[in-house]
């Protein structure tokens, strides 16, 4: 009875014990494996206490960074990476920054993971989870473009937004293309394109060309000063002499007319009581000079009226004559049968 009993206390041990094994094997599939010696680190394996230690301080930062302290995960795993350097604790410390929220801290981790030449013990799938959650993160960053610039202090401008300062300095872009306006007085401005990603630090270098020098504008040589007007013409006041001679002409041949014309009508009336050859000729002779002298007086009346009232202006370019007196001549005739009178006016 005592054998069988324990036996049966035997069995039960070794499936407890087993079941304990079952338990840890997961749990050790579960996590990453603590860092080896003999192959994470090349060269003289470090000691039991430096192998034990780093895989304390591995598993507390397991721990802790599965209770969402990523502050004591991140202090824990640079801890084991210190005493045994390996790429699941470099891959943990980036994690670590990244749930911090230290964006930049976490992209430097996880890109100097990616260059370390054991990074390929992580596995395929942590690999992809790095290069991932990299991109993400560097869409988020705004990437720096050191710009200089020749001439100095030149104004710079982002997509038509005007930058403060005057360069060389330091842009800070959203990733993507972005279009750089520099400009400086005295020079032509100059675009360039700018493809940005997050976090990428960049130089770029600008040289603006001088403007030509604009030609001096000739100011046009100044009119012609208009000539002066021309003085009018002077005029002579025109002389009223000729016309006042014509018009005493002709009052004079009016009263010759009509002193003949009375003796003509006497010598008619002494012909008609006694009729004579002599009165006949008489009466004839002085009609005759009374229709002449009305015919001096009427002629002379008419031109002298012209004169009188005639406004024509000599020629400007005629030069006045120097004024001469008016003269009349006349000379009477008598014939056998016919008799008058001739006027010649000269001014």
């Amino acid at each position: 009875m005592f054998k069988l009993a324990l036996s049966a206390r035997v069995a039960v041990g070794l499936l407890a014990g087993l079941a304990t094994l079952g338990s840890f094997a997961d749990v050790a599939h579960a996590a990453d494996p603590a860092p080896k010696a003999a192959t994470d680190k090349p060269g003289k394996p470090p000691d039991k206490k430096t192998a034990d230690a780093a895989r304390k301080a591995f598993g507390d930062g397991q721990k802790a960074y599965g209770a969402g302290d990523y502050a004591t995960a991140q202090t824990s795993f640079i801890k084991a990476n210190e005493l045994i350097p390996s790429p699941q604790a470099s891959y943990w410390i980036a994690k670590c920054s990244d749930g911090l929220n230290k964006t930049e801290e976490a992209v430097a981790a996880y890109e100097a993971l990616l260059a370390d030449p054991n990074v390929s013990k992580l596995g395929d799938e942590k690999i992809a989870d790095v290069k991932a959650r990299l991109d993400t993160l560097k869409a988020t960053l705004v990437g720096e473009v050191a710009l200089d610039t020749n001439p100095m202090l030149a104004n710079v401008s982002v997509d038509g937004v005007v930058q403060p300062g005057e360069a060389p300095l330091t842009l800070k872009l959203t990733p993507g293309k972005h279009r750089v306006t520099v400009s400086a007085k005295g020079y032509q401005s100059k675009d360039i394109d700018i493809e940005v990603k997050g976090g990428d630090k960049l130089k770029q270098s600008v040289a603006l060309v001088r403007e030509e020098p604009m030609p001096a504008a000739v100011a046009p040589p100044p009119p012609a000063p208009e000539p002066a007007p021309a003085p009018p013409p002077k005029t002579e006041e025109r002389s009223m002499v000729p016309a006042y001679v014509t018009l005493g002409i002709a009052g004079v041949g009016a009263i010759v007319g009509t002193i003949f014309g009375i003796q003509a009508l006497g010598a008619k009336s002494d012909f008609n009581k006694t009729p004579t050859t002599e009165l006949a000729d008489d009466a004839e002779r002085d009609a005759l000079i009374c229709d002449m002298a009305f015919g001096v007086a009427i002629t002379l009346g008419v031109t002298g009226v012209v004169l009188l009232t005639s406004d024509d202006e000599p020629a400007p370019a005629a030069k006045a004559a120097p004024a001469k007196a008016a003269r009349v001549e006349l000379a009477p005739y008598v014939g056998k049968k016919s008799g008058g009178a001739s006027a010649k006016l000269s001014f």
